[in-house]
């Protein structure tokens, strides 16, 4: 019987799920993880990463695992020496310093990654660290994209990321999956990472890492995927023309496809003849932790108090507007220095009004993505932390007129699924459809339908919304 031990490095934490072949779950915890912020400077020590993935080792028979897989934040940027150790802590995905130096990347490049350039790709960040830690970047032999394959390194002692991640750098040709041409004229290309796809084995683990963990020297060390293609699969989302929403820290929504979309993100999908293309937002559940941290800074029961809020308060908004761009934005703007705002306060503004405010500001901003998808979706699934508010999700249902599904446990699924990509490369499944069928019939779900007269106040407030950030935008 095949051990499977999947793990995902987010932003906020690190999660297990120990699987065997028949998807019988073994265990299942996490880890919280700590972030150095200020402006627009977001970082985490990769330390840290590792102290607290051996502290989930230690919580389960390591022994026992076969096979490990994990996904991970993307769009960070770890750097290493030639003896492997790090020089700098590791900037972050939402890190927005490196605005400024997307200038300096050239269209031909630009064009063949098919995503947007901004101050969150980390060519953009390695331009920053060349001009402004010259000494660092002087000493780098190394660097990772995603913050799971640092872990894949102290495991394995390979530099390696899979597609998906290295879709998120600006460095790797969509098409081709290899490195774009002129990365040579912008940095030295000797210090990539080699690329994979999730499902190939990048080693086994090593005597040191062994005796760290406690996993067995015989474990298969695979590739994994960045967490959007992780998130996907586990969203359900498998066949062309299906939507997904993920509501963590940041967010998106999504579709896959056989084909790159103009003028959206396009990733590299599991699958490997296959594309996300996906409208992210920096601004997700952030924005929802933010709400409770503000009302109710003092209480551990937070998340349980601002529910209530929001449950007590049916009535809508009325015409409060909330331009929910805590750190910046990449869409529906490319904006890293633009800042959040309150617009039509009054003074019977309550609490509750703030707080729906802010969370209908994020569903509108992922409204304006599925506009850049022109798909029609009867149903939506909807995945990550921010799922977890029964008030969002009929919020979501409500500004896009469609039926919603949350899954239950969506908070571990992502992990679940990426046991898939090592039971279908095995031969012990025969696709992902059918293992993430069969997880998705045995998880609880939610379905939220949309409420006519709430549709027509949203489809009114949204009009409103489209022209509050290049009214924002202007002051200075």
């Amino acid at each position: 019987m095949a051990i499977i031990a999947t793990f995902d490095l987010g932003t906020t934490a690190i999660k297990c799920v120990v699987l065997d072949e028949n998807q019988k779950q073994i265990f299942s915890g996490k880890e919280e993880l700590s972030t150095a912020n200020s402006g627009l400077f977001i970082e985490q020590d990769p330390e840290e990463w590792w102290a607290k993935f051996i502290a989930l080792t230690k919580r389960f028979d390591a022994p026992m695992v076969d096979y490990l897989i994990f996904s991970g934040q993307m769009q960070d940027l770890i750097l290493l020496d030639k003896g492997g150790n790090l020089l700098r802590p590791a900037i972050l995905y939402n890190d927005q310093r490196a605005g400024d130096f997307v200038t300096q990347i050239s269209k031909s490049i630009s064009e063949r990654t098919s995503i947007s350039m901004n101050g969150s790709i980390p060519l953009a960040k390695l331009l920053w660290l060349k001009k402004n830690e010259p000494k660092a970047y002087a000493r780098t032999a190394h660097i990772l994209i995603s913050a799971k394959d640092y872990l894949l390194f102290r495991l394995t002692g390979v530099f390696a990321s899979d597609v998906t991640s290295m879709a998120t750098s600006g460095m790797m040709d969509i098409l081709s999956k290899k490195y774009v041409p002129g990365l040579d004229e912008l940095i030295n290309p000797i210090i990539l990472p080699d690329i994979h796809y999730a499902d190939e084995q990048i080693g086994k683990v090593t005597a040191l890492a062994s005796k760290e963990t406690g996993f067995s020297q015989r474990t298969d060390v695979f590739a994994g995927s960045g967490d959007a293609g992780a998130t996907t699969l586990a969203s359900g989302i498998v066949n062309l023309g299906e939507l997904n929403i993920n509501l963590g820290t940041s967010g998106w929504i999504a579709t896959i496809s056989d084909s790159v979309f103009p003028g959206v993100f396009n990733l590299a999908a599991i699958n490997r003849d296959r594309f996300i293309n996906v409208i992210p937002i920096l601004n997700a559940a952030s924005v929802h932790k933010w709400l409770a941290n503000m009302l109710y800074p003092d209480e551990k029961s937070k998340y349980d108090l601002l529910h209530e809020l929001l449950s007590k308060d049916e009535h809508l908004s009325q015409d409060l507007l909330c331009l929910p761009y805590l750190v910046g934005e990449r869409f529906p703007v490319s904006d890293s220095k633009i800042r959040g705002a309150y617009v039509g306060l009054d003074s019977k503004t309550a609490k509750a009004d703030l707080a729906r405010s802010a969370l209908e500001g994020v569903a509108f901003s992922l409204r304006k993505g599925l506009e850049h998808l022109n798909i029609q979706a009867k149903v939506i699934s909807l995945i990550g932390g921010g799922a977890a508010e029964p008030v969002w999700c009929q919020i979501f249902s409500d500004v896009f007129n469609s039926r919603v599904v949350v899954y239950g446990n969506s908070d571990v699924l992502p992990s679940m699924a990426l046991a898939s990509v090592v039971l279908v490369k095995t031969g012990r499944i025969a696709s992902y459809s059918e293992f993430i069928t069969s997880i998705l019939s045995r998880q609880p779900n939610e379905q939220y339908t949309p409420n006519p007269a709430s549709v027509a106040h949203y489809n009114a407030l949204y009009q409103r919304f489209l022209p509050l950030y290049p009214t924002i935008s202007k002051l200075d």
